[in-house]
């Protein structure tokens, strides 16, 4: 006997009711015998009937609990959506008959397809929207580590790298802001703790030990290396009064130990230097690192880079140079070669007269930074009297006076804590911090303590560590609280504070005015760097070393220009309010003369970072072109049409794409060149599976075929040579088709395409932005609010500075 869980059953009834068409599901409507899904909701979240009849008619054939096409039940999709899981897969559903991509190959009425999506949607928006309304759209957030550093820097007016002591961030829907990837643990409360501390100690240290940087400049003398026990030292010029490092291979060659510092902090670095044997290039590039400089420790801490021409110049940098480490300044351009290792250890002048270029060194200054004494006085200890020790037992040279300490202790706690969560605090709320202070003043009566004690206690606080919202619409300090973290990375300052306080910030035109303001400080560069290098995954550069034998040319000056030009790139398009689709093309770029060598672009002269035009020739219009984002989709071999099409649907399309099957293997380029990728996913798209997914990744992942591992162009792969490095290999095929029938031979096809989707482009900005900003990627309930954005900033072209108006002043920022 066949039953109704007999594997012939699903198959007859599926060929049945194709056949029959909807009279016979009619009928088992009429009957009372309606699909399995139906059936097995909780009470009172029956199935629609215009739903269930949709689904039983179009999908359950491929997606019944025996085919489960697509890993999808939909005989045992229940439509209980408090369940999230089941919520995103209705969504799903919703979104890809929508879209016409299901069902397959069908022909569906219309009217059969609007009223399903109709009631689908109306369910789904009320299932979002009650959920909102429950607990507002974002769970509680809080401080990333890089927010927490600057937060406690500036509350302690000390500069120093707390977040090495936290845990690394975990990213959902592409950035460490969303609440939904933010765990706390024993040991992440141990590290803000350890964290906590370190920047309270460092603080009153400097407050009560008067602490002064002290200054050592370093002339050619004494950097010089020993020429009669030559220890990887650059070699120095009497005739000149300097001292020369020369492009080597050996390790830590470069290195000058009379730099070492003997204490871990904050320094300012003066560097006078021009180049010698100038290349033809018009300059040697050169890396400054900082570092043991020797194999017991052989990490190197980046510092900064050189752009050494013949005129001689002073380069400042500042960096966090710890305990013991030294400076290494070397050529490290690989456009002028470099000498043999057992060469640099030849008699001075012998290389210089050889012609090799290097960098030429007069003198080094190096200044422990400190904090300011009457800002740090002002913020920890506000009028309090110091008093000099005449006999001191300690290293403390200053002691706390006051003539009320409970009164001045409850006052400075009471202060610091409003600065610290970011609104007014109460009496009432500020009593345990003020309680475990003076429990500390009752042990030791020292203020030192008792404040060290109390700021302790806050700055470990749920109360600073994350945002106080609650649900519904946004007060003043939470909006300021917002704006600041999005825009400067930090707490508002006291004027974001003052107009919170006035309670006039939700006003549109300060509003507006205030985010106008962030957007023009220099500090506004903060969301530069970390939206950017969120949205477009350039905290993966790094990730990946581009083999040497393929790719010899890239070196560390290239390295670290890469995610410069990103940058500056997004840096104008927001001050300039320039349309979103430079993002796709745009006749412009930012380069120095390193890249610009890298991309074949004409050099215009001058040093540093300088705005280029570029056409279609050159190949390197829009972000999407940019070495950066080239080079993070690559694995430093080979690179992947799949890598690099999921990438442009999600960070710039706008697309989503599920990950692939658990048992699909991967597809691994061949690096010999024997066997195309394009073939490889020939075969690969015949699994069922990845068809369907793979008709949306393919198209753009091919257009960027065109850019190799490190974001050069080319027209054949690289393939790994016998007796070259590398030799050319199979030629490139970027050509592809979308599903809506647009297809196109290369790069500028694709643009011309996607320049079309301007709409599509802006949505998917907004959603960024809305995701980095609130802590919460938006959801069903949310797109009507997205919408809105892209209408309101049509007329300017989807400006990227309007949109982040728009963004700034939509009901997803103003509430929770």
């Amino acid at each position: 006997m066949i039953t109704s869980s007999d594997p012939f059953w699903f198959g007859f009834r599926f060929v049945w009711t194709r056949v029959v068409g909807t009279r016979v599901l009619l009928a088992w409507v009429a009957l009372g015998v309606m699909p399995v899904a139906a059936k097995a909701n909780e009470p009172g979240q029956e199935t629609p009937e215009v739903i269930a009849e949709f689904i039983e008619f179009n999908c359950v054939g491929c997606h019944d609990s025996y085919t489960k096409e697509g890993d999808l039940d939909l005989e045992a999709l229940t439509l209980s959506l408090d369940d999230p899981d089941n919520f995103h897969r209705w969504e799903r559903v919703f979104d890809r008959v929508r879209a016409g991509e299901m069902p397959p190959d069908e022909q569906i009425e219309d009217g059969e397809k609007q009223g399903f999506l109709a009631k689908m949607h109306d369910t789904l928006l009320a299932a979002d929207s009650n959920r909102i309304a429950k607990g507002g759209r974002v769970a509680a957030r809080r401080l990333t580590r890089n927010q927490y550093e600057r937060n406690v820097n500036e509350l302690l007016q000390v500069n120093l790298p707390l977040r090495q002591l936290l845990p690394e961030e975990s990213m959902s829907f592409g950035f460490d802001t969303v609440s939904k990837s933010q765990q706390v643990s024993d040991h992440s409360i141990a590290a803000y703790l350890d964290a906590a501390d370190w920047a309270l100690q460092t603080a009153f240290d400097r407050l009560l030990s008067g602490d002064r940087g002290e200054t050592v400049r370093l002339d050619w003398t004494k950097l010089r290396r020993n020429e009669r026990r030559h220890n990887r030292e650059p070699e120095g010029r009497p005739d000149h009064q300097d001292i020369v490092s020369w492009s080597c291979s050996q390790n830590f060659y470069g290195r000058m130990p009379a730099t070492s510092v003997t204490q871990s902090a904050n320094y300012r670095i003066r560097i006078k230097a021009h180049a010698i044997n100038l290349p033809k290039m018009g300059r040697v590039w050169c890396s400054v690192e900082s570092g043991v400089c020797s194999g017991n420790a052989s990490t190197m801490y980046w510092v900064g880079a050189i752009e050494a021409t013949d005129e001689p110049r002073v380069y400042e940098f500042d960096a966090w140079i710890r305990d013991s480490h030294m400076l290494r300044i070397v050529p490290n351009d690989k456009g002028i070669g470099r000498v043999a290792a057992q060469k640099v250890d030849q008699k001075a002048g012998t290389l210089e007269n050889e012609g090799v270029p290097g960098v030429a060194i007069q003198w080094i200054e190096m200044q422990r930074l400190v904090s300011d004494q009457e800002q740090l006085r002002h913020t920890l200890v506000g009028e309090l009297r110091l008093e000099p020790l005449e006999e001191p037992t300690s290293n403390r040279a200053y002691r706390l006076v006051s003539k009320a300490p409970r009164r001045d202790l409850k006052q400075l706690l009471h202060r610091f804590a409003e600065r610290a969560f970011r609104r007014l605090v109460s009496v009432e709320e500020m009593q345990p911090y003020l309680d475990f202070a003076s429990a500390k003043w009752n042990e030791k009566r020292s203020l030192r303590d008792a404040l060290q004690t109390g700021y302790r206690a806050i700055l470990c606080s749920s109360r600073f560590l994350y945002f106080e919202e609650a649900p519904g619409e946004l007060d003043d300090f939470a909006v300021a609280n917002r704006l600041s973290h999005m825009v400067w990375g930090k707490a508002p300052d006291e004027q974001l504070r003052n107009l919170a306080a006035a309670g006039e910030l939700r006003n549109p035109d300060t509003l507006r005015e205030q985010t106008e303001r962030l957007l023009n400080d220099p500090q506004s560069a903060t969301f530069i760097e970390e939206f950017a290098t969120q949205w477009l995954e350039l905290y993966e550069l790094d990730s990946t070393t581009p083999d040497g034998q393929l790719y010899p040319e890239y070196d560390d000056t290239l390295h670290r220009s890469l995610t410069q030009e990103t940058f500056a790139f997004l840096s104008h398009l927001i001050e300039n309010d320039l349309p979103i689709t430079n993002v796709v093309d745009s006749d412009f770029t930012f380069v120095n003369q390193r890249l610009a060598r890298h991309y074949s672009l004409e050099w215009p002269g001058g040093t540093g970072f300088q705005k280029v035009a570029v056409d279609r020739q050159s190949r390197r219009g829009g972000m999407i072109t940019h070495a950066s984002v080239l080079k993070v989709t690559a694995n430093g071999t080979t690179t992947s049409p799949i890598i690099r099409g999921v990438w442009m649907l999600e960070k710039v399309m706008g697309e989503h794409v599920p990950p692939p099957p658990a048992n699909v293997p991967a597809v691994e380029p061949d690096i010999r060149g024997a066997t195309s990728i394009r073939d490889q996913l020939d075969k690969h798209r015949s699994i069922d599976s990845c068809a369907a997914c793979h008709v949306k990744i393919d198209p753009p992942g091919f257009a960027l075929e065109s850019y190799d591992v490190i974001g050069g162009w080319r027209d054949r792969y690289r393939a790994a040579g016998k007796k070259k490095r590398w030799v050319p290999g199979l030629p490139v095929d970027p050509s592809h088709e979308f599903t809506t029938g647009e297809a196109f031979d290369n790069m500028d096809g694709l643009k011309d395409i996607l320049l079309k989707r301007d709409d599509q482009l802006a949505a998917n900005m907004a959603s960024h932005l809305v995701t980095y900003s609130t802590g919460a990627a938006p959801t069903f309930a949310d797109r009507a609010a997205i919408d809105h954005i892209v209408q309101q900033t049509d007329s300017f072209d989807h400006g990227m500075r309007s949109m982040i108006h728009a963004v700034v002043q939509s009901p997803l920022f103003l509430s929770k």
